[in-house]
């Protein structure tokens, strides 16, 4: 799988977070980030989006939607002309968000500062994929990220890493699955026999047998429930 990500910040230099991400794909492989500045070529662009899988719109939530920069990029880019010129091209996609904001998580809520929940915000990006059948992904959203602690910046970056480069990042098989390959892939990088990783990666691999067995065994139970 190739990922796109199109990171639309206009001071993207000073911001902590964007920084954050950046250097969180530095070992993962068949990631395209692409920084947008105010000039960009369309047909350059165009041939971005077609060439690879996953599309990331990465930005910072500005008045209840994207920045400007994303806006005039999706406006010029990705036109209904050539939508429909690769409609077979675009229905075998997949569109994610990757959205930072300044308040809490609880304030996305009926009854909370902001009144509205995230999902009801973003409804035109889902709009978007559904009008040009691209599968819409759940978005990751970070909020306050200066205030998040040390180990939930670790799992922050893990939940991003994933969403970049997990096809199956929505199912706990699929993460399991993900990181033993990101520890093969180390371990062979590294050329070392280091037995903690080995270990772990040995454990992961029994965890993903026995979810495999308990897949199975409520698939058949759900059978045997439909035959009566």
């Amino acid at each position: 799988m190739k990922t796109l990500v199109v990171v639309a910040h206009p001071q993207i230099d000073s911001s902590t977070t964007q920084q954050f991400f950046k250097s969180a794909t530095e070992n993962l492989n068949n990631i395209d980030y692409h920084v947008l500045g105010k000039d960009f070529n369309v047909d350059s662009e165009q041939q971005l989006l077609l060439k690879n899988d996953r599309i990331i719109f990465q930005f910072p939530m500005y008045w209840y939607s994207a920045p400007g920069l994303l806006k005039t990029w999706l406006d010029d880019v990705l036109t209904s002309g050539f939508v429909e010129r690769n409609q077979n091209v675009f229905s075998n996609k997949e569109l994610g968000l990757v959205v930072t904001t300044g308040s809490a998580e609880k304030d996305f809520q009926a009854g909370g500062r902001e009144n509205f929940s995230i999902s009801e915000i973003l409804k035109p990006f889902e709009a978007l994929a559904n009008k040009t059948n691209m599968k819409y992904l759940t978005p990751l959203v970070v909020y306050q990220f200066l205030y998040l602690k040390p180990d939930e910046q670790q799992q922050l970056l893990v939940d991003y890493q994933q969403y970049l480069s997990n096809p199956h990042f929505q199912h706990l098989n699929g993460q399991i699955n993900w990181f033993i390959e990101q520890l093969q892939q180390k371990i062979t990088q590294d050329d070392t026999n280091d037995t903690e990783l080995e270990t772990l990666m040995n454990f992961l691999k029994e965890q993903q047998d026995t979810l495999e067995d308990l897949q199975w065994n409520l698939d058949l139970a759900k059978k045997d429930e439909d035959s009566y």
